[in-house]
């Protein structure tokens, strides 16, 4: 009850500069419907409506469904620490070993992998423009980019070959084995020998003669 004077609590959809996590709640509320519901039975008006926010909000920041779906991919690759908490005074091999190690745990995780079986099932619809080397792993060679120049900030788009290629060797087997129905915790378990094999393969080539 509310007594004389005193303002009412606002109920419902928070105010939208209550705080920046406005779009962290839509990717979460998108994450959950296309689990649940798959590609066809989500909308980017029942996400706005499960995030509690305006369909404003959704809009202005994805054009459509499809970039959406994108996002949330994005959003589950990029969970690990980001570049810059890798110690900078490591060698070039081990930032590589660590950074490799984030995104196949990253790439195998329960959501992500189912995830990537409904992108690989709805790839048809989506277009040439949401292809599977570009939606699911560029978040991977952004990030092992960023690690390859972490000594020469703004040289990371010279360093996006060498990731591309990292990604790659390294990621592609190991989703393939994970999307055929291998146990996650054996591939997990023989990741270390795939990204050094990745990282040997980077050093053989000379892709990474020029970073340090």
């Amino acid at each position: 009850m509310v007594e004389a004077g005193q303002i009412p609590k606002r109920r419902g959809r928070p105010p939208a500069d209550s705080a920046g996590d406005v779009e962290a709640r839509l990717l979460a509320a998108a994450t959950r419907l296309f689990l649940v519901r798959g590609y066809d039975g989500t909308s980017c008006d029942q996400v706005a409506l499960d995030a509690g926010a305006g369909k404003a909000s959704i809009y202005a920041r994805y054009a459509n469904k499809a970039a959406l779906f994108s996002a949330v991919i994005d959003r589950l690759l990029t969970g690990a620490p980001a570049p810059g908490a890798i110690a900078a005074d490591r060698g070039l091999d081990e930032r590589l070993a660590t950074v490799g190690r984030q995104v196949v745990e990253d790439a195998l995780a329960p959501d992500a992998l189912a995830l990537l079986r409904l992108l690989v099932t709805e790839l048809p619809r989506l277009g040439d423009g949401a292809r599977a080397d570009k939606l699911f792993w560029q978040s991977g060679v952004r990030r092992v980019a960023q690690v390859i120049a972490l000594h020469q900030p703004g040289a990371e788009p010279a360093a996006l070959g060498a990731a591309d290629q990292f990604i790659d060797t390294v990621l592609a087997p190991l989703l393939l084995r994970a999307m055929l129905g291998e146990p996650v915790a054996d591939i997990l378990a023989g990741a270390p020998v795939r990204i050094a094999a990745g990282i040997a393969m980077l050093r053989a080539t000379g892709s990474l003669q020029q970073w340090r």
